[in-house]
């Protein structure tokens, strides 16, 4: 039992550390809730989080988001999906979440442009990753 337990540790962590994966070309409806910053209502792109509340690494995760916000302010809507909100759920199934914390770029649309590997990442990766996002 504690040969399998390993074997599947060490295959989740194998796969939840993935480099950053390519978008993907399905569509997708946008999430409709947004935070209520007035300077966010200009952005055109969603920085799509999706989290369970309860979880230590997605708790980290919004720590470093909240740290971030004066980086964040203007560029992305920040829209939290949750694990405990049930209208979330079908997000999750269309995006295709399998691990959390799960940070995805989209644009107005909920077009998908890029999305990082599950886990925890540092402030660092997120600036990289809005640096996708077209000037203008």
């Amino acid at each position: 039992m504690l040969k399998k337990f390993i074997i599947l540790l060490a295959i989740v962590t194998l796969f939840g550390c993935s480099q950053d994966q390519p978008a993907q070309t399905t569509t997708q409806t946008a999430p409709q809730k947004t935070t209520t910053r007035t300077s966010q209502q200009d952005a055109k792109h969603l920085l799509v989080f999706f989290i369970n509340p309860n979880g230590g690494p997605c708790r980290m995760q919004a720590d470093i988001l909240n740290q971030m916000s004066a980086d964040l302010d203007g560029k992305v809507i920040i829209r939290p999906v949750k694990t405990n909100v049930k209208a979330d759920a079908q997000l999750f199934a269309a995006y295709g979440i399998r691990g959390l914390p799960t940070i995805l770029l989209a644009d107005r649309n909920g077009k998908e442009v890029r999305r990082l590997s599950p886990g925890v990442h540092r402030a660092e990766t997120i600036r990289e990753l809005l640096k996708l996002i077209p000037e203008g």
